[in-house]
């Protein structure tokens, strides 16, 4: 009998407050996968509050095959044994690390996830990241479970 294969996806909040569910892209699945072997009982919160990259539109010959990209922030992680066609990008920042104070370091991770997109969507990234950190400087995000001030 074959075994069922754990999908690995995430359920996000945009910064209009919209929730989302996204499949981790095919890149992240077998990482994701050795994680949540060697640490069963917490391996959920690994992208607790995390911020990701994801579509916002279809990938489309209309658009290049390049759709505008947004930073969403994880609110679940979690699996089922199939596949979907909405996903997110492989770029993200755990919680940790996009919560951290500085500019050298604001500079340094926006460089990340604005990975080789084209301009619209590096500024539109930088747009959300700055956003997003700016709500939880200010205490505005809703679920905030963190405990980091």
């Amino acid at each position: 009998m074959a075994r069922k294969k754990k999908i690995f996806y995430v359920k996000v909040e945009t910064l209009k407050g919209q929730e989302k569910i996204f499949q981790l892209p095919k890149d992240l699945q077998r990482p994701v996968l050795i994680y949540y072997w060697e640490n069963p009982g917490k391996w959920s919160g690994f992208l607790h509050n995390a911020l990701i990259n994801v579509p916002v539109d279809d990938y489309t010959e209309a658009n290049n095959y390049q759709p505008r990209i947004e930073l969403a922030r994880v609110t679940a992680f979690f699996y089922r044994y199939k596949e979907q066609q909405k996903r997110t990008r492989g770029q993200f920042l755990v919680e940790d690390n996009w919560q951290t104070r500085g500019w050298r370091h604001f500079w340094q991770s926006l460089r990340f996830v604005q990975h080789d997109y084209p301009w619209w969507n590096k500024f539109s990234l930088f747009w959300d990241y700055y956003r997003w950190r700016r709500a939880w400087r200010r205490g505005n995000l809703a679920n905030n479970e963190s405990t980091k001030s």
